[in-house]
């Protein structure tokens, strides 16, 4: 949960409710794991999926998803496809910047795809490959990779 927190809290989340617990729910047959947001002075909880926008859940499962892909000792690539549907310009910038904080910080090789043509350049920006050893490809068609 820490490293969720710290993960959600670098992509600008909800501006009250920045904190991310889970709540085990053994109510009924099949029990849940619950993923719950906190305001600032853990006055108040809430269910994201009932009070939050698109981009918000966004942020928020692209955290849990990093976190744990963070923890695999296995593996030291991550996978990730169109990180930012329906994200605003700090969204999209935040989730670049803890991209890269990732890849130097954590160790981590990120694999990522994307059908927005302008995050795709953004990328190329605030990830120079000079600077980043990243690599950059473009798709024509299906499988047919677009020619530098």
């Amino acid at each position: 949960t820490p490293l969720i927190n710290n993960l959600y809290r670098q992509i600008d989340p909800h501006p009250d409710f920045n904190a991310v617990s889970f709540i085990a729910n053994f109510d009924n047959e099949n029990p849940t794991l619950d993923v719950v947001v906190t305001d600032a002075n853990s006055e108040q909880t809430l269910i994201p999926n009932l009070y939050f926008s698109t981009a918000q859940i966004n942020v928020l499962s692209l955290s849990i998803f990093l976190a744990s892909a963070l923890n695999s000792t296995l593996y030291d690539c991550i996978f990730v496809d169109d990180p930012i549907q329906s994200m605003d310009s700090i969204n999209v910038l935040s989730t670049i910047d803890l991209l890269r904080n990732i890849v130097v910080k954590g160790n981590k090789q990120i694999i990522l795809s994307t059908h927005d043509e302008n995050f795709h350049n953004l990328l190329k920006r605030k990830m120079p490959p000079d600077l980043f050893k990243s690599k950059f490809i473009e798709l024509e068609s299906f499988g047919v990779v677009k020619k530098p």
